[in-house]
């Protein structure tokens, strides 16, 4: 039995250094990326131009910029979990 790959469903960036994230088992929240971008890296550094940042799309259901940094989707979903940024869909309600 095949198991799916977690994917970010949608994604839209938020003044400011935050996103929008809504997963493909229904979780979502609003991630701060601060703290991500406050490592060293090649590939934070453009994110920390807000226009730059706001230039995040999907690519396979990753979130990804144009300078090809990506976020994997289950570690972001870990991370947003970690920090109490996660929130899960609420069961259908019993009549």
């Amino acid at each position: 039995m095949a198991v799916d790959r977690l994917k970010v469903t949608a994604v839209r960036a938020a003044i400011p250094f935050k996103l929008s994230v809504t997963f493909s088992d229904g979780t979502f929240g609003t991630f701060n990326a601060a703290p991500m971008l406050g490592e060293r890296g090649e590939g934070t550094e453009p994110l920390r131009d807000r226009a730059f940042f706001g230039k995040v799309e999907l690519a396979n259901g990753t979130p990804t910029w144009p300078n090809h940094f990506d976020i994997s989707p289950l570690w972001l979903q870990e991370e947003m979990d970690k920090r109490g940024e996660l929130e899960r869909p609420r069961p259908p309600r019993r009549r």
